[in-house]
């Protein structure tokens, strides 16, 4: 079943960036993927719900599904400053998630996603696995980024539980990361996970590897420990840019 989710509010068009859709790499075979060409969000290959449905993080957006768009031949997440409840609670700023749960998962593999980012304190994108049954670790963070802090993308790799949590986390510079689109993708097999940009390694562990399925979310929260609260100086709407996504496994 094919669906459309609602547009609303207008922003500057901006042109789709080339991405060459290569054939799969080897080792690699594509089981999952998405360009965004068509008009509509497919269902049930999306939800454009958060899982859980709660606050984390001291977060202060609500999810809404109105704020993801299709629009030429990209998905964009939108934090908007607007009204609505979420968690029981009275929020200011809406924002957009797109997750495979519940019709996706996968074990170990190649995940791919091509995308750029918007600047601002308060914002943070960021693009991870989560698991199967539904918690919030193991989790692995592909990309996230921090508004305020436009030249570095983090990663990690976090196990254990809420009380016993651990992580191993890293960072990579680069130019503005809301000027260009950059490809971030993990090759993850029992023994390691290896993250790249743009087809280069930029960090790898070894420590508390997941072994159980996971699913995939993107997503851009507003507030939050790491990304602070938007000021004066933030810009609404801030849009997440995602030109593709695509899931390999080896042959």
């Amino acid at each position: 079943m094919v669906g459309a989710l609602a547009v609303w509010g207008q922003a500057a068009p901006k042109t789709r960036p080339m991405a060459v859709k290569a054939p799969a790499p080897d080792p690699w075979e594509m089981v999952f993927s998405d360009e965004f060409d068509g008009g509509a969000l497919e269902f049930p290959k999306w939800s454009p719900h958060d899982p859980w449905g709660k606050e984390r993080n001291l977060e202060v957006q609500a999810y809404v599904p109105e704020s993801i768009e299709l629009r030429e031949g990209m998905a964009r997440l939108v934090a908007r400053v607007a009204k609505a409840t979420y968690d029981g609670k009275k929020r200011d700023y809406t924002s957009g998630m797109l997750t495979t749960f519940g019709s996706f998962a996968q074990m170990y593999g190649r995940f791919e996603v091509r995308c750029r980012f918007p600047a601002g304190k308060g914002l943070e994108p960021k693009v991870w696995l989560l698991p199967v049954p539904n918690g919030e670790n193991p989790a692995i963070d592909i990309v996230d980024f921090v508004g305020r802090e436009p030249g570095r993308v983090l990663f990690g790799n976090l196990w254990g539980d809420t009380t016993t949590e651990r992580a191993y986390q890293g960072s990579w510079p680069l130019p503005d990361l809301t000027r260009e689109f950059h490809t971030y993708a993990i090759e993850w097999d029992e023994g390691k996970i290896v993250w790249q940009i743009d087809g280069k390694e930029r960090f790898r562990s070894t420590s508390g590897v997941p072994r159980q399925p996971m699913y995939l979310a993107m997503s851009l929260a507003v507030g939050g420990e790491l990304a602070k609260w938007p000021d004066s100086t933030t810009v609404f709407p801030a849009v997440f840019e995602i030109d593709y996504v695509r899931i390999y496994k080896r042959r």
